[in-house]
């Protein structure tokens, strides 16, 4: 059995396919399957996996008809992988050759640890990524953690079972994912960040969560909150207290002390406004 299993949803992708698999490929450590689920695209992505399987045979191709969405396709390839360790990687990105190594060793080490995942950076546009330390009250207020960290299989099985939401059509069926494992499992969630750069993210003009609008930006949070309401419940008991809260008092503070903000209000003053 691998100790590890990749798993990669693939739709029309096929000219970053390649270079994703090859970073597979690259590992240092060698103990791995890679299960590609071929979302139907009509692009040569089921061909470059074709390619490389027929070189290497710990890579697997999972062919479908029509798309049935990042969720549904990671799901499926965890019912068929056999890994003890699970990673998932989407079809566009990449990552560093030591992060198997690296990761596998720090939890064999730690059987303790539930998530192990690398620092990272964005590749394909100037934006820099601005990705904070992980924390239960950050996890909460925004997505500190990408899709491709390390967990184990049995942990999964065994506390939460379900895998992704097939509802989180518009993208941050990751965050729902994490979350519901955090919620899942008996004690406090322990994540270790390893210190290097492991796991790099292709931005892209044209991605799902690029096009998604601010009003169902709004609506899922408020079903995330929704979902997890008990897990808001134990870090949050007054919802001032959350992270997004704190830092937008601070920003307030910060634009209430500067002159143009006394002189504006000092005029809604004077105008009984």
């Amino acid at each position: 059995m691998p100790v590890v299993s990749v798993i990669i949803p693939s739709y029309n992708l096929g000219e970053y396919l390649g270079e994703t698999l090859r970073s597979v490929q690259d590992q240092t450590f060698r103990d791995w399957e890679c299960l590609v689920v071929e979302n139907g695209s009509s692009d040569n992505s089921a061909k470059v996996v074709r390619e490389f399987a027929s070189r290497d045979p710990r890579f697997t191709l999972i062919p479908l008809v029509s798309n049935i969405g990042v969720a549904a396709a990671r799901n499926m390839a965890m019912h068929r992988c056999f890994g003890k360790y699970i990673l998932f990687l989407d079809a566009d990105d990449l990552i560093g050759p030591g992060y198997m190594k690296a990761a596998v060793e720090a939890m064999e080490q730690d059987p303790s640890l539930n998530v192990v995942y690398g620092k990272a950076e964005r590749f394909g546009s100037e934006t820099a990524w601005d990705l904070p330390p992980f924390s239960m009250s950050t996890m909460l207020s925004r997505n500190c953690l990408y899709v491709s960290c390390f967990f184990r299989k049995h942990e999964h099985d065994l506390y939460l079972g379900t895998g992704f939401d097939t509802s989180f059509t518009h993208g941050y069926e990751d965050w729902d994912f994490w979350l519901s494992f955090f919620q899942a499992l008996p004690a406090e969630p322990r994540v270790l960040q390893l210190p290097e750069v492991y796991f790099y993210y292709r931005t892209r003009r044209k991605s799902r969560n690029t096009g998604v609008s601010d009003e169902v930006l709004k609506e899922i949070r408020y079903k995330l909150w929704d979902k997890h309401k008990e897990l808001y419940a134990r870090y949050f008991p007054n919802p001032l207290e959350t992270v997004e809260y704190r830092r937008m008092a601070r920003a307030f503070r910060k634009a209430s002390d500067t002159p143009c903000w006394k002189l504006r209000m000092a005029v809604k003053k004077l105008l009984g406004r």
